[in-house]
């Protein structure tokens, strides 16, 4: 039997006057909320353009010589962009103040309360909230709750009891009311399917509305530890991470900065998609990177790519004489690894122990220092860098001899002369250190010394396949994990304030990076927690990648004091979409997470095979006009590689239009041509999966887990259209 719609089953269970004179409240209800939020749109905009007005004559006199100004109108100028903050979140408002609703009485108290909740909070005067804020700690009762009797918690951990009463869930667009629904008559599944089975554009638009329970325990978690998420394709991720952010920031904002926030991605197409939600969840100047833009910046002047005329790509392996399959994966996996940031932290130990002189100084016939004390002080000081402890040993050696001329009663000038011959001992202040010459000499160390480095653990693979990786640096080829090292190295030599200013790092697709840099994060910054969402299923750097969570889980992250949370729920694809990923995944040898789809039917993957490319072209044209005839707006045809979606956007833009491709290019409305690694985190109302033959897609993990992600980015209907002999992994 098929499912009744979700007013349709209000009218069943309550009373026609009842669910009457219910509307005509909610209706009523509406309609004065909407006249406050304008009310205060007409207020605030009055002040903003007087507050304009001002900050134009403060900035105009400054320009005229009048320097005393400035302080003037720097706080002018905050208090206007305050205000328009302010006067964006109600006109925001106006189209749809509310969400939902909580009645509640507090435990020992007699007093009831009524709650409207929303994206924004939004005040009817100084003393009373018109709408309470989804991010507020009361809010979290209609995230988790059931009727009855319940809890909710401060940011600090303060346990409110409560009783909840009622809660109920509002269907507004355009300032009016279109429906509404209470928890104890409507299952939240069923509230969230009908939302799904809209196109891409009106989900987005009410994902606040439908944060589901598991979800809203990650997005409030506390920021005093990490967390890390394995959430299987569709769970909402990425969504978590973005609220997440939010959530923090409104509740820890004397604690955290938006510009101390970083969210780093694999590609721009995903950082543009996933951080375009954010001004609308309130969030506002956080940094956002690929990896690579990020340890780049980090290395800042230290690693000058132009000038050295350095090629960066995800993994740039030069193919060599001696480089077959085989050692090229061997040598991925290395990269990728804890053992390769183990040994390049080997290798610095010694680096600073032989630059740092620790033989006895005697002056004057006395030991000043002796080659214990300079061993102890190295030791006791580890982790700062070798320049500090340079600078550090220098300024205690001369302020030892400065002492010791004092006491012989030496003149000033003599003083400073005998100082002046000891104030480099240890090494020069602000020694220029050559970054890559120190990376190619731990390769050196890493090929002669291999033993050396297995004795402490660290797996080194064969001498030939450290070659493979010298041969590259050598040409001048480097990918993320080399600028991983770089940045290891630098701050082991120098003290920068680059690595100061980061308090929170999310990683959005962090199974497509290895634990090697999650390792080195960890000592790059001390003070920093994480928030880091991925999916192992879907990891399409196989070889560099993470395949399980277990090292980072258990090795480079606390067990027992970072929280590890499974979402294993799939919100995204219907259930014939999903049966067919995991259909695919069931033919693979390692471990995956078992998708629960949400109960929504679709129609049945449609699978086309042809006889010719001309074919493939026109039957993928024509596949394209039925969907937009259907009314969706956001079609994908996804290709295997970046050369084979270049050929197919040629040929297919003779019939169909689409977006051209850009280096830079962002998420839109429209047919896109893309490969697969390009659509990682994104999610289209349809896919097309082009020519999955038994040539493109072998039957073994790495392209197991390249199919998945294709199939699972469509959410409503998925096409496939081969040539020759259809994959394994799809029969």
């Amino acid at each position: 039997m098929k499912k009744k719609e979700l007013n349709d089953i209000n009218k069943e269970i309550l009373p026609t006057e009842q669910q009457d004179d219910e509307r005509q409240k909610e209706e009523q209800h509406l309609k004065e909320c909407i006249e406050d939020i304008q009310h205060n749109v007409d207020d605030y905009t009055q002040k903003y353009n007087e507050m304009s007005a001002e900050t134009k004559e403060l900035y105009d006199n400054y320009r005229s010589n009048n320097p005393e100004l400035h302080n003037d109108l720097v706080v002018g100028l905050d208090m206007r962009s305050m205000m328009k903050l302010i006067l964006d979140r109600n006109l925001r408002a106006l189209k749809k103040p509310y969400f939902g609703r909580i009645d509640y009485r507090e435990a020992g108290d007699d007093e009831n309360f009524c709650l409207y909740l929303g994206k924004n909070g939004i005040r009817k005067n100084i003393s009373e909230n018109l709408i309470i804020d989804w991010r507020a700690p009361i809010s979290s009762v209609y995230y988790d709750s059931d009727i009855g009797k319940s809890s909710y918690q401060t940011p600090f951990g303060d346990r409110i009891d409560i009783l909840l009463e009622g809660k109920r869930t509002y269907e507004i667009s355009d300032s009016k009311l279109i429906d509404f629904y209470d928890s104890d008559i409507v299952a939240n599944d069923e509230f969230l399917t009908k939302y799904l089975g809209k196109n891409k554009e009106v989900v987005l638009g009410e994902i606040i509305a439908t944060i589901q329970k598991e979800q809203n325990e990650i997005i409030r978690d506390t920021p005093w530890h990490n967390v890390i998420v394995q959430g299987v394709a569709g769970s909402g991720k990425t969504t978590v991470a973005m609220h997440r952010i939010s959530y923090i920031l409104y509740n820890y904002k004397d604690k955290f900065r938006p510009d101390e926030f970083y969210i780093i991605g694999s590609n721009k197409m995903l950082l543009n998609y996933i951080t375009g939600v954010l001004p609308n969840l309130d969030v506002f100047n956080v940094n956002q990177m690929t990896m690579e833009e990020f340890l780049t910046s980090l290395l800042d002047k230290d690693f000058d790519r132009s000038k050295g005329k350095y090629t960066l790509g995800n993994s740039l392996l030069k193919q060599h004489s001696y480089a077959g399959s085989e050692k090229l994966s061997e040598l991925k996996r290395f990269k990728g690894s804890k053992h390769f940031f183990g040994g390049i932290m080997e290798y610095m130990r010694g680096y600073e122990r032989r630059a740092i002189d620790n033989s006895c100084v005697t002056y004057h016939n006395k030991i000043i220092f002796t080659s214990e004390d300079i061993t102890y002080f190295c030791n006791s000081f580890e982790e700062l860098p070798l320049q500090e402890k340079i600078d550090l040993l220098n300024k205690r050696l001369t302020q030892k001899i400065a002492y010791i001329n004092e006491m012989e009663y030496r003149q000033k000038d003599e003083i400073k002369s005998e100082v002046n011959k000891y104030k480099n001992h240890y090494g020069r202040r602000n020694h220029r250190y050559n970054l890559m010459e120190i990376y190619q000499e731990f390769l050196e160390d890493l090929e002669v010394n291999r033993e050396a480095y297995t004795s402490r653990n660290i797996q080194v693979p064969p001498s030939a396949v450290i070659k493979i990786l010298s041969y590259n640096i050598h040409n001048k080829s480097l990918d993320i994990y080399d600028l991983g090292i770089l940045t290891f190295i630098k701050k082991r030599l120098k003290r920068t304030q680059d690595f100061d200013f980061v308090s929170h790092i999310v990683i959005d697709e962090a199974q497509d990076f290895g634990v090697m840099l999650f390792c080195l994060f960890n000592k790059l910054f001390k003070t920093c927690t994480y928030t880091i969402m991925g999916d192992v299923s879907q990891n399409i750097n196989y070889d560099t990648g993470m395949n399980d969570w277990e090292i980072l889980t258990q090795e480079v992250f606390l067990p027992r004091k970072d929280r590890f949370y499974v979402l294993a729920k799939s919100y995204r694809n219907t259930i014939e979409i999903s049966d067919y990923a995991s259909n695919v995944l069931r033919k693979c040898s390692f471990t995956t997470y078992d998708i629960e789809p949400i109960l929504r039917h679709g129609n049945e993957v449609s699978v086309w095979q042809l006889r010719s490319e001309q074919q493939l072209v026109l039957k993928t044209a024509a596949i394209i006009c039925d969907i937009q005839k259907s009314g969706y707006d956001t079609i994908a045809v996804i290709c295997r590689t970046m050369e084979e979606t270049e050929k197919v956007r040629d040929e297919l833009k003779q019939y169909v239009s689409m977006e051209p491709y850009m280096e830079n290019m962002t998420f839109q409305n429209g047919v896109m041509v893309l490969p697969i690694y390009l659509t990682k985190g994104l999610e289209f109302d349809a896919v097309i999966l082009w020519n999955p033959t038994e040539e493109n897609y072998s039957i073994c993990d790495a392209d197991a887990k390249l199919m998945y992600v294709a199939i699972t980015r469509a959410l409503h209907e998925l096409y496939v259209v081969y040539q020759g002999n259809l994959s394994g992994l799809l029969e």
